[in-house]
């Protein structure tokens, strides 16, 4: 045991922190150096056209949106429910959030090439000349997914300061709060993906009605396999829970690759012509493979499930190539080939979320206490309001912005008059859930303040 101990656990030690070094290396060449080409020579470097101006990129980057969804899952949509066993993965699934947040976010900033001119793109009318339109899904994106990283932030930040000895005569508060910004999360699950899928319902005209709950599913069908893996990783997930955590995982996986068979199925009943040898990969990864899940033994069988959400991972990426090149060189007639820059920026941003992983979760310790079960003594907090009092306020500046910009410089130009009603409703709906739950943040850190 001795032995063990001290000559073990430090090789352990060491190869992670020389793995976090690698990954970090390999992020720092792939990523920054794809930057300081794309800044330099111009997109070109890419394999993008003017025919298919979408390229591997913008793959990549609604890959890490899609996978970041699974944090959110587990931490929230399973704290709603009161899952006992979500206490084993919950933290490290917000952390999952966040590092594939951060990931995903690079790739915008390195296509758009000289990155250090992107303040222009604030709302400074003497500096730009225009207004941001909220006609644009570019701008619902932006917010969207900017209001997502926030408050999947607070949340992953109050969970772990609430745990602390000095926080216990504040649980109760600590355990509503959490329950409330769970609830707000929980929307932002559904809102965020689905305005990144209206992206391709207005750029491409596809099935404009069924792309977001098509890419909200696909995303944690994504989300819920890398949290597998997560699991295998971890040596106290199964002694903490037995056998029930890894269960339930390989239910919830195999429960959304039967919804995306449903969607594939909808898909080929309107558009049978899509079938050929790029759909039948998708099938076959997404939905036969976590298939073998119906046998009760594969889903507690580590190598299998290894297996299965690596293939599952590698299925949803191929499924953003068909979704955004591939249907671009249908309706353009042109080709698309991924040059070395392309492959760079993929492998880079494989390994910047690695190293963001790695490196963080060494020192983060895992969920203790459950908040459900703090938020059931009394306390005289009222969640309810004050998360309709930051709601109203956040919905307020949004229309407040709209009254005033709308009519300004390029927008107000198109088309001599402010926007449609259906236009704000994205930002709209992104930004009342914002307010609620940085109302609800603000009132945790004021409650902890005056308890100091």
């Amino acid at each position: 045991m001795y032995h063990s101990i001290m000559t073990g656990q430090p090789a352990n030690s060491r190869a992670k922190q020389w793995l976090v070094w690698l990954c970090t290396c390999t992020a720092a060449l792939g990523l920054g150096g794809s930057a300081w080409l794309i800044a330099t020579d111009g997109v070109g470097v890419l394999g993008v056209n003017n025919a298919i101006p979408w390229g591997w990129d913008i793959v990549s980057f609604v890959f890490w949106i899609g996978l970041g969804h699974a944090g959110t899952l587990i931490s929230a949509i399973l704290l709603l429910s009161r899952q006992k066993w979500r206490g084993a993965i919950a933290r490290h699934a917000e952390l999952l959030t966040l590092c594939a947040i951060i990931t995903a976010s690079v790739f915008p900033l390195v296509h758009v090439g000289r990155a250090w001119m992107l303040w222009q793109l604030s709302p400074l009318p003497v500096a730009s000349g225009v207004w941001p339109n909220l006609a644009s899904a570019l701008l619902w994106d932006a917010i969207a997914i900017g209001s997502y990283f926030v408050l999947s932030l607070l949340f992953w930040l109050i969970g772990m300061r609430g745990e602390q000895a000095d926080m216990r005569p504040l649980q109760p508060t600590w355990g509503k709060i959490c329950m409330g910004l769970a609830t707000v999360l929980t929307v932002l699950v559904v809102t965020v993906h689905s305005v990144v899928g209206c992206d391709f319902a207005v750029i491409f005209r596809w099935h404009g009605a069924g792309i977001p709950p098509y890419f909200v599913c696909g995303a944690l069908l994504s989300g819920m396999a890398a949290v597998q893996l997560i699991e295998l990783s971890l040596k106290q997930a199964r002694s903490s829970t037995g056998a029930g955590c890894r269960e339930k995982l390989s239910r919830l996986t195999l429960l959304f690759s039967q919804a995306m068979g449903l969607f594939y199925m909808a898909e080929l009943w309107q558009e049978p012509h899509l079938l050929g040898w790029e759909y039948t990969i998708i099938l076959i990864l997404n939905v036969l493979l976590p298939g073998v899940y119906w046998h009760p033994a594969a889903r507690q069988k580590g190598s299998i499930i290894c297996a299965i959400s690596m293939g599952i991972l590698a299925g949803m990426w191929w499924e953003r190539i068909f979704i955004i090149i591939c249907r671009s060189e249908w309706y353009t007639g042109a080709l698309y080939s991924p040059s070395w820059v392309d492959i760079a920026m993929l492998i880079g941003g494989i390994s910047l979320f690695l190293a963001l992983f790695l490196s963080i979760s060494a020192h983060m310790p895992r969920e203790q206490v459950d908040p459900a079960e703090a938020a059931q003594e009394p306390s005289s907090l009222r969640t309810g309001r004050i998360a309709a009092l930051g709601g109203g306020c956040g919905a307020a500046i949004l229309l407040l912005w709209y009254s005033l910009t709308q009519w300004a410089d390029t927008a107000g130009e198109l088309s001599r008059r402010p926007l449609a009603y259906p236009y704000i409703l994205p930002p709209l709906l992104v930004c009342t859930l914002l307010g609620a739950g940085l109302a609800l943040s603000l009132c945790f850190f004021i409650r902890t303040r005056r308890c100091k």
